[in-house]
This record gives C-alpha cells, structure tokens and sequence, in this order.
C-alpha cells in the first residue's frame, strides 16, 4: 500500500500536528504552532498558507514540510510532483 501525500492530505497532517502542539504544551496557540513548523521546514509564510489551505501543489515545499512533519515520501518509494500528485520512485 503506498500512503498518499496529497495536497489535501498535507493540509491533514499540518492541522493534527499544530492541535497536537498546543495540546501537550510545545505550543501556546495554533498560531505559535503553524510558526514552528514553517521554520522547521524552511518554507515561505506563502508557501506554508497555501498549504494550510490544502492547494500548495510545487513538489520542493511539499516535500519540506512532509519532512518536518516526520514523514519523507521517498522512503515510501514515492516522488512528489509539481501537479499536486505522486508517482513511484523509481520512474
């Protein structure tokens, strides 16, 4: 089964893991939260509320904030893509 890192399922992710974040005390608010992942990852404040809203489709960010997340598609045999989608690795 390969785990799908979607837009939309980025957007998920970035959600649980700020509530997570101010739930177990990392975090005062969302807002202090969403900061510290934007720098974890390395992305512009741009590229961090367009993928907030789930539409951030360029696969370099993505594959920033999925990294800062935990999670990196290519240990998963996938590559990200600049249409938002995800192909295998090794194509």
């Amino acid at each position: 089964m390969v785990p799908e890192f979607s837009p939309g399922m980025l957007r998920l992710f970035l959600y649980a893991r700020s509530l997570h974040g101010v739930a177990i005390g990392i975090d005062l608010d969302v807002k202090a939260a969403k900061r510290r992942l934007r720098k974890a990852a390395g992305v512009t404040s741009a590229a961090f509320d367009v993928a907030w809203g789930g539409r951030l489709n360029k696969a370099a960010p993505r594959l920033k904030l999925w990294g800062a997340l935990g999670c990196v598609p290519a240990d998963h045999g996938v590559k990200l893509t600049d249409d938002g989608g995800q192909c295998d690795a090794a194509e």
